[in-house]
């Protein structure tokens, strides 16, 4: 078996791969959105972080790395 994970923000493309999985007889489940609520020390951390990167304080990884994570994995 094979898991395919999708993250559709408009209702109306859900809409349409429902149709197409259902079309070609595949079964899917579809999970609501997930929130994760973040602490006032995990935003302060966050924006630390950021600020120290564009400043050129850090040499951690790209910004916009970081964030493509936390999109995938609270998204």
């Amino acid at each position: 078996m094979t898991t395919l994970t999708v993250n559709i923000n408009e209702q109306s493309d859900l809409t349409v791969l429902q149709g197409i999985l259902d079309r070609f007889g595949l079964s899917y489940t579809v999970n609501a959105d997930k929130e994760y609520n973040f602490s006032e020390a995990e935003i302060e951390s966050l924006v630390k972080a950021k600020k120290d990167f564009l400043e050129g304080k850090t040499t951690a990884r790209n910004w916009k790395d970081i964030e493509g994570d936390l999109n995938r994995a609270y998204n």
